[in-house]
């Protein structure tokens, strides 16, 4: 999300070295023990992260694990301490959810059932405010542990109602019938909303395995076919070093740009046919499992599932879709004029001509009015209903009308979401779901085979809407999956999955596209359009292109750069470095050096 108050608490680096043994220059401990796992308590902080995976000398598993793992909610030691709100919409941050997780084993992979948002805190179980996402992680054995084995895993927490995730690593033994206590320490996030600290944590958390595990042979025999297609499906991931040996450290130089490195998570730049991570960072060392870690990457959402779901719906039913009045698929819009002639096409280009910001437009500032007061109103409204309820009674009508000035709100885009599921609905029926379209009819075919996303809050637990302006958690090779797809015209192969004159008209060219933001980065202004953020580049060989780019608070960018090239950035500004978290002149200079746009 962008052009939020500067309100954010950074976590400085000499906390982190008061907490970490290894940068505070005494010798870090590499290891964690079966005793410190089957111990009572700990209240420790950080360790190396490579203690929470399988060392040089490990073994195979004793045995496969298949259970449920049950944590209990426990007080977390946490750094900065004590944390700015130890109560955030009446529930606590600085508790560890006690969720449930079931896991299976596959070849020394620890697989989780699920990689949906596990509900806990947004649901209103125990006190903590935090859902849970976890993804696959290893099992091993170690000489002295007997016969436990071991069992680690990445994990993020996060809040169904926001976009960030706040990134980590967990332990635990097990041995027929028996897990130990869980250890996990936090050691990453990307930008926070609610929660307004940077943080780093960690906690001994009593767990068990479920009483009865009703998991059947066929139950697991799926799961592990999605499993083995997801592996069979991977994305070449390369060190950064292996492209600087391949086209030489000068050309790369400058790719990170302006952006303060203590802000960034991750980088890199996908380059014939292979991602190249540059880093992927945290407080306690490299961060184990990045490419199967998942990150709240906020507005990116926008461009990556939003404007995506609409071009597979114009590829799918015809161009007429971006015509259609939003108010003809939400009744509850109904006797609202401002929305009367507000078309799908409006919405995607934030351009409804609807807001609550000034009516005038001699500065084209694409924020003004975005986070008005009314915003926290809508923003932590649960259900659909209620959400859409505080969206109509804040909008009020701009005098331009729809189509001719962009300022950005997340509501619009929520509604165009809404909008789109009930289109969906009326051609293929009251259980059409927009997001299950997505998964079956563009993630799959990509190779996504796992799609988390924030939803609504239903007061009958149903599933809720998803929120579409913020709250996909993709992973790096997801996130280079759907740059692939525009890249190739939104094609995968022979299939023509996406709506392809819109995508032409997306990718890089000479020519300028889109809506002004009144935003000036390096080469000149910004321009909106689709839920793509478009800026200029000029070649010291003498040419100008403009080239798209998905755009998240905190500085989450997805470049798609020309020739094919695309750059990536996550990062946790709190947007003090004059744009330099959203300026992506660096990587565009570094994909002129490797191929010349001018050519």
């Amino acid at each position: 999300m962008e052009g939020r108050d500067i309100r954010i608490l950074r976590l400085t680096l000499s906390l982190i070295i008061a907490w970490i043994p290894s940068l505070g220059g005494a010798a870090p401990l590499q290891t964690i023990s079966a005793a410190d796992l089957l111990r009572d308590h700990w209240t420790g902080g950080l360790i190396a992260n490579s203690a929470f995976t399988p060392p040089p000398d490990a073994a195979a598993e004793h045995g496969p694990f298949l259970g449920t793992l049950s944590l209990t909610e426990t007080e977390m030691t946490i750094k900065p301490r004590p944390l700015t709100s130890r109560s955030v919409l009446g529930r606590d941050p600085g508790l560890f959810p006690g969720v449930s997780i079931s896991f299976f084993t596959y070849h020394g992979d620890l697989v989780p059932f699920t990689q949906e948002v596990i509900r806990y805190g947004s649901v209103g179980s125990g006190r903590s405010y935090w859902d849970m996402i976890v993804q696959p992680g290893r099992v091993w054995s170690e000489a002295g542990d007997g016969e436990w084995s071991r069992a680690a895993f990445p994990f993020a927490l996060v809040n169904s109602i926001e976009g960030e995730t706040h990134n980590g690593l967990a332990t635990f033994l097990y041995k027929a019938g028996k897990v130990s206590n869980l250890r996990f320490q936090v050691v990453q996030q990307t930008a926070p909303f609610y929660v307004k600290d940077y943080f780093l944590a960690a906690a001994l958390v009593p767990a068990s395995l479920a009483a009865r595990d009703t998991h059947s042979a066929a139950q697991i025999e799926a799961l592990t076919r999605d499993y083995e297609a997801s592996l069979a499906d991977a994305v070449p991931v390369a060190d950064w070093r292996e492209l600087e040996a391949k086209v030489g450290a000068a050309t790369l130089l400058g790719f990170d740009g302006r952006m303060p490195v203590r802000d960034i998570v991750l980088a890199g730049l996908d380059y014939q046919g292979t991602f190249y991570l540059k880093e992927c960072v945290s407080a306690a060392g490299p961060l184990p499992w990045c490419d199967r870690a998942r990150f709240g990457v906020w507005s990116a959402t926008k461009a990556l599932a939003n404007e995506t779901a609409l071009l597979r719906l114009a590829e799918k039913y015809g161009p007429t879709v971006f015509e259609l009045k939003i108010k003809d698929f939400v009744p509850e819009l109904t006797g609202h004029a401002e929305w009367d002639n507000v078309r799908f096409q409006d919405a995607i280009d934030m351009a409804t001509g609807v807001g609550a910001g000034s009516a005038e437009i001699e500065h084209n500032d694409i924020s003004d009015g975005y986070l008005t007061d009314d915003y926290s109103t809508w923003y932590e409204a649960r259900s659909v209903q209620e959400k859409l309820a505080a969206l109509v009674k804040a909008g009020r009508a701009y005098p331009w009308g729809p189509g001719k000035v962009a300022r950005y709100r997340d509501q619009d885009m929520f509604l165009l979401g809404v909008a789109m599921n009930n289109f969906l609905k009326s051609k293929e029926g009251a259980t059409a779901d927009l997001w299950s379209l997505l998964e079956k009819e563009v993630f799959a075919p990509i190779g996504i085979r796992y799609a988390p996303i924030n939803r609504t809050v239903e007061h009958d637990g149903g599933p809720g809407q998803p929120l579409m302006a913020y709250g996909y958690y993709p992973t790096i090779a997801d996130m280079v999956r759907i740059a692939r797809l525009y890249q190739n015209g939104g094609k995968q192969g022979d299939n023509q999955i996406l709506y392809a004159p819109r995508v032409a008209l997306l990718l890089p060219k000479p020519d300028l596209i889109g809506l002004p933001t009144g935003e000036r980065l390096t080469f000149g202004q910004t321009t909106y359009t689709n839920a793509f953020w478009v800026v200029p580049y000029r070649s010291k060989g003498g040419c100008e292109i403009y080239y798209p780019r998905m755009v998240g608070w905190g500085g989450n960018i997805v470049a798609l750069l020309p020739n094919g090239m695309t750059g990536i950035r996550l990062a946790k500004s709190d947007e003090s470095a004059s744009h330099a978290e959203v300026d992506t002149a660096g990587m565009a200079t570094v994909a002129d050096r490797l191929h010349d746009v001018c050519h």
